[in-house]
């Protein structure tokens, strides 16, 4: 018998917020309120572009003052990053909508099927409400977690794990649109798979090497199957992992992008978790960013200016610890390393020399 997941009608249904009106915004009193109410929310005066070489980008209509919340950013797709889940107190909630941190181990509510100790919630409501996402994961778990873990390293598992959850995202997505007879309003924002689906990042953008690892990787474990029943093709698959190696964020206790350093520097700290967000993935990088951002307690993403930003500008944040990497030879090998691009931002270009100066790549990659 196959082992497809069932299912589950009782679903968090996958809807964006509004913007808030310029005359809302005005009577928002503070933008510690915006945060505390919204479970996503972008500043009016933010907008989506198009860069010639850059491609998607987020830039300012009107002046927005240093300090202000710019974003709000929910995640698609979430997975815990840690070292020791039975007993790591940083452990996320497994509901996409909680993902609090699992401070008491005893008191986790666990999978019925034992599928990997990284799965905890911290409710039987959580539980039960994040039951048609995990049981389109659950299986799958159970069978591949432990040996893409032994085989290819805790890093391509945590990838694929991103991957499978994006799907299960997409599934639940498809049977609420299914069973949900109100026509909802298209919203410019694109925060559903429309928006997964538009993001940068193709096979041309890597090496073959690359590619041809990954598309092993699609063949063995991430194919539709009983185990896996989605409804892509490999290509699609292999194209989705491109997209998701060049969108996806590390969450960090601490804010990235401060710029000046302090000092003495503070860095972010330790990665705790990964995950996908549709409208903040468009922000582009600079080495002297006038955004910050950081992870609230729900996963939340949210953007802060940290400069005054001019009407026109673009908003660009920091894809790495700036405490990490500060000449200008550090920064430019980690984004080619990392991000496949070599940065022409001010700073950058201010201190290069003429002629070791390079176009920017038309898809820039994000760490986060």
């Amino acid at each position: 018998m196959a082992n497809t997941p069932s299912r589950v009608t009782t679903v968090t249904k996958v809807t964006c917020t509004p913007q808030l009106s310029l005359s809302a915004l005005s009577t928002a009193a503070t933008d510690k309120e915006i945060i505390g109410k919204q479970s996503r929310w972008v500043h009016p005066h933010l907008i989506e572009s198009i860069d010639p070489i850059k491609g998607r980008q987020l830039r300012a209509s009107q002046d927005i003052p240093a300090g202000t919340c710019i974003l709000i950013d929910c995640p698609y797709a979430i997975i815990p990053v840690v070292d020791n889940p039975v007993t790591n107190e940083g452990l996320l909630c497994s509901n996409r909508a909680c993902n609090r941190a699992l401070r008491a181990p005893a008191s986790r509510v666990v999978c019925s099927k034992s599928c990997l100790s990284d799965v905890a919630w911290c409710s039987t409501t959580c539980r039960d409400s994040n039951m048609a996402y995990h049981n389109f994961e659950c299986n799958w778990l159970k069978r591949y977690a432990v040996p893409i873990r032994k085989k290819w390293g805790e890093y391509i598992f945590g990838m694929s794990w991103v991957i499978v959850r994006l799907l299960a995202s997409q599934h639940v997505e498809r049977i609420t649109r299914l069973e949900d007879e109100e026509v909802r309003p298209m919203h410019e924002w694109k925060c559903d798979w429309r928006g997964v689906e538009s993001l940068c990042g193709s096979v041309d953008s890597w090496s073959h090497e690359q590619v041809r690892s990954w598309t092993l990787l699609v063949k063995k474990y991430l194919q539709k199957s009983a185990v896996l029943p989605h409804d892509m093709t490999p290509d699609q698959v292999l194209h989705l992992i491109c997209q998701e190696e060049a969108n996806s964020f590390g969450l960090y206790p601490r804010e990235t992008g401060i710029y000046p350093c302090p000092e003495p520097p503070i860095d972010r700290g330790e990665q705790y978790a990964a995950a996908v967000y549709p409208i903040a993935a468009m922000a582009n990088h600079s080495c002297i960013p006038n955004m910050m951002h950081k992870p609230d307690e729900s996963g939340r993403m949210i953007f802060t200016a940290s400069q005054d930003i001019l009407a026109g500008q673009e908003c660009c944040i920091s894809y790495f610890d700036l405490t990490e990497h500060i000449n200008l030879t550090s920064r430019r090998e980690h984004l080619r390393k990392s991000f496949r691009f070599t940065c022409q931002c001010h700073r950058c270009a201010s201190e290069a020399p003429a002629q070791n100066s390079s176009d920017w790549s038309a898809m820039p990659l994000m760490e986060l």
